[in-house]
């Protein structure tokens, strides 16, 4: 049994995916559909409302001082913030992920899946160490908020990345791709599925290095069980998501690994309608046209 359009809208995070036809007009889209699309938890208005940080600065677990510096990021389940460590000699800076407990004008039960992604994401971070994976520090309980000392990236998103540079050089690309599969390639062999990997969801660092980020929907996996729940952003969720059928886990990586890949090499998604029911249509199909200017060989890597 397939989604109806209701059923669609409400089992896809769709309030930050990534929409455009090509990177001239990557900007202007994306700002369109954010703007109009929902969130299955809540939207960044919400959070913006929720209880405020009481505090200018947090104790981690080793009872160090942080000082709580600009935010630097906001998603549907909090703010992160930058954040300096005061008892360091040297400069020591994290970003802090804080979901809060309690939120006005939101149903008790969406706040309760608020607080069991940050504690799933928490969990299965501690499980990861990979140099293309944003690491996890530490964890901190308060009253009013869970915060995730993550590691800083010094950079910025893979979509901001390519709408400044637009299509990759194929060299570019082949060196995002492998760290991106090899980090995937990690959380698999260790039996974990990320579920939502999307261009807001890697990071690009200085150095030109990738870091995936944000594991709020990441799950265990087992060839023995197929997973049921469905997740992921929009222009990047797989078949298998849109037409509620259940999976082993890897597949729905794979196939949003492909779509970041394709818009890696040509600098436009691989699926893009006017519509949701149209969008939706065109990624159950699977059918993609591959722009002449790509190379056979990049062509080959995006067909499979």
């Amino acid at each position: 049994m397939e989604f109806d359009d209701d059923d669609q809208r409400d089992c896809l995070e769709q309030n930050d995916c990534c929409k455009k036809s090509s990177y001239v007009s990557l900007q202007t889209k994306y700002a369109n559909h954010h703007s109009s699309s929902s969130s299955v938890v809540s939207t960044d208005s919400t959070v913006v409302k929720a209880q405020k940080l009481d505090k200018h600065w947090l104790k981690d677990s080793n009872s160090r001082l942080w000082s709580l510096k600009q935010t630097i990021g906001r998603g549907s389940t909090g703010k992160v913030h930058l954040a300096e460590c005061q008892a360091s000699a040297e400069r020591e800076l994290v970003a802090i992920k804080s979901i809060p407990h309690g939120y006005s004008g939101i149903e008790q039960d969406t706040a309760n899946v608020i607080r069991e992604r940050a504690r799933n994401e928490a969990a299965i971070l501690s499980l990861l160490s990979h140099p293309s994976i944003c690491s996890l520090r530490d964890v901190v309980h308060t009253p009013y908020h869970t915060h995730l000392f993550l590691e800083y990236i010094d950079g910025g998103q893979l979509l901001d990345y390519i709408i400044f540079h637009g299509r990759l050089k194929e060299k570019v690309a082949r060196k995002l791709a492998r760290q991106i599969a090899s980090a995937l390639e990690y959380c698999h062999k260790n039996k974990i599925v990320h579920r939502n990997l999307k261009l807001e969801n890697i990071l690009v660092t200085k150095a030109g290095d990738i870091k995936i980020i944000d594991f709020c929907c990441a799950s265990v996996f087992s060839h023995n069980s197929l997973l049921s729940q469905f997740c992921g952003s929009g222009y990047f969720a797989s078949p298998e998501f849109l037409k509620a059928q259940s999976y082993v886990g890897p597949e729905a990586d794979v196939w949003s690994f492909g779509v970041v890949l394709y818009t890696l090499v040509c600098g436009m998604v691989p699926f893009d309608d006017h519509s949701m029911v149209g969008l939706h249509r065109k990624i159950k199909s699977g059918s993609v046209k591959v722009p002449n200017f790509v190379s056979t060989s990049k062509t080959s890597s995006v067909a499979c």
